[in-house]
């Protein structure tokens, strides 16, 4: 597969099971602000569901650098995109709001709703949608690369904090089931974790993709 490794910062995070009407119950839902480059943004997360219900630096940063047009990332405007692991979403809905064909935000199912509220609070519903991806079964999802032939390939999938040792073996099914050589570039929005999840990117994921470095240096840390 053709992909972009974009070293933007941030803690790792995965999006983890639970109720979440109960989870919301006992920790009101949060709201911030943002103002990327011409885009404005309102974003709800849930503290405390878990680390998938709040937005870590790498996802904050990933989307300063599309809204901001940093040259070496790929073109959204009129493109099919998809998010993996988005948590509250903000790349993809910056996507969106910068003209995409098609964004996709994608996490656990307990996630969805989160990920639909926003959508609805920035008024995308028009192009964005929230959907569950189990990473394990990507092959049969509708949004295998396989399944879109009659749509078309993605053309970006954006991934922020989703490197870990230890989903090595679904990160990679879905990478494969998701990306069309020649065509998908995968952004990876990273900053190591451990040893194990460092290693494990450079010699399992980076050799399947033709890689291009981007080191961006922002107020929210230095990304490599």
């Amino acid at each position: 597969c053709s992909g972009c490794f974009a070293g933007l910062g941030g803690q790792t995070a995965a999006a983890g099971g639970g109720a979440t009407s109960a989870a919301r119950q006992k920790n009101p839902p949060a709201f911030q602000d943002f103002t990327l480059g011409a885009i404005s943004l309102r974003l709800e997360t849930w503290p405390g569901f878990r680390v998938g219900g709040e937005l870590w630096p790498s996802g904050a940063i990933l989307a300063h650098a599309l809204a901001e047009g940093l040259c070496e990332l790929p073109e959204v405007a009129g493109r099919c995109v998809l998010e993996l692991g988005a948590g509250p979403g903000l790349p993809g809905l910056v996507c969106g709001a910068m003209g995409a064909w098609e964004v996709v935000i994608t996490d656990r199912e307990e996630l969805v709703p989160l990920l639909q509220r926003n959508i609805e609070h920035n008024e995308l519903s028009g192009v964005c949608r929230a959907e569950t991806l189990d990473w394990e079964l990507a092959r049969d999802s509708p949004l295998a690369a396989a399944k879109r032939q009659a749509i078309g390939p993605w053309d970006v999938i954006l991934g922020a904090d989703v490197v870990y040792f230890e989903e090595q073996d679904p990160l990679i099914d879905v990478m494969l089931a998701l990306m069309t050589p020649g065509v998908t570039t995968l952004v990876l929005a990273y900053r190591e974790r451990t040893s194990a999840d460092r290693s494990y990117l450079d010699s399992v994921i980076l050799p399947k993709l033709d890689v291009h470095r981007i080191d961006v240096s922002s107020e929210r840390g230095d990304c490599e």
